[in-house]
C-alpha cells in the first residue's frame, strides 16, 4: 500500500461515534502516506495553539499515526478551510488546496471537490466566509463562541444527517474530472465534497473516484504499490 485517503468525515464532537469509527481506522492503518481530502471538521476554525477539546480524540490519533512515521497532507474542505495553519504547526502536516502526486506510476489529482461547483450561490457563500469581514468576526468571538457560530452556519449534526447528494453537482465534478484527464494533468481523479460515493472509468482512460460521505459510507481510499485504487469499508 502507497497511501491512504479520506475526506468529509464531518466530525462533530466527542459524543459524535463517527470520531471513534475514524480514531479506529486511523490506529489500525498500515501506510506510509495520509492524505485527508477536507471537511474532516463539520467546522473549525483555526485559533494558533488552540485545540477544540471535542475535537481531541482525532488530533491525538493523527500524532499517533505521524510518530509511527507516517506523512500527512490534507486539502481543505469548505468546511474547515480556515484550520490548515492549525493543523501545520499542531502536527506538521502538509496544507495544500490541491495535490498532483504520482503513485504506482499514475498521476493523481487531488482536490476536495468544491472546485467543480460555479453556481452563484456557492461562489457568494465562498467568497463572504473566506472574506475579511467573517475572518475578523471569528478572531473577535474567539474559540469558543466562534465554534458555536461555525456549526450553526453548518446546520449542525441534523443537517449533515439530512444532507443529500446533489446530481447536478455530482455530473459537475465528474465533467471536472473528464477535463482534468483530457487535459493530460491526470489519470486519476479524487475528491469528495458532494458526498456521492464513486469510482468510474472515464472517456480516455482516466479513473474518477468520490470518496462519499464518511459519516454514512464509512469508506476511506488505498492505493495499492502498482497505482490500483480500492474503496474500502471501514
Amino acid at each position: 500500500m502507497l497511501a491512504a485517503l479520506i475526506s468529509d468525515v464531518h466530525l462533530v464532537g466527542l459524543n459524535d461515534p463517527t470520531q471513534d469509527a475514524l480514531v479506529a481506522l486511523l490506529d489500525g492503518l498500515d501506510t506510509p502516506e495520509l492524505v485527508i481530502l477536507g471537511d474532516l471538521f463539520h467546522f473549525w476554525w483555526g485559533f494558533p495553539g488552540v485545540i477544540d477539546a471535542e475535537l481531541t480524540p482525532t488530533i491525538a490519533a493523527l500524532h499517533r499515526l505521524q510518530r509511527r512515521g507516517v506523512r500527512l497532507r490534507f486539502v481543505p474542505g469548505n468546511h474547515d478551510f480556515a484550520v490548515g495553519e492549525t493543523l501545520r504547526s499542531l502536527l506538521s502536516l502538509e496544507v495544500s488546496s490541491r495535490l498532483e502526486l504520482t503513485w504506482g506510476g499514475r498521476r493523481f489529482v487531488l482536490v476536495h471537490g468544491d472546485e467543480a461547483d460555479t453556481s452563484r450561490g456557492y461562489a457568494l457563500t465562498r467568497w463572504l466566509l473566506r472574506g475579511p469581514i467573517f475572518a475578523a468576526l471569528m478572531w473577535a468571538l474567539g474559540p469558543v463562541r466562534a465554534r458555536r457560530l461555525g456549526l450553526w452556519l453548518a446546520g449542525g449534526s441534523r443537517a449533515l444527517a439530512a444532507h443529500q447528494p446533489k446530481p447536478w453537482l455530482v455530473a459537475a465534478q465528474r465533467a471536472w474530472a473528464e477535463a482534468e484527464v483530457r487535459a493530460g494533468r491526470a489519470d486519476v481523479v479524487v475528491m469528495g465534497h458532494s458526498h456521492q460515493l464513486e469510482q468510474t472509468r472515464l472517456d480516455g482512460g482516466g479513473e474518477y473516484i468520490n470518496l462519499g460521505d464518511f459519516t454514512h459510507d464509512r469508506r476511506f481510499l488505498v492505493v495499492q504499490d502498482d497505482g490500483r485504487c480500492e474503496l474500502r469499508a471501514v
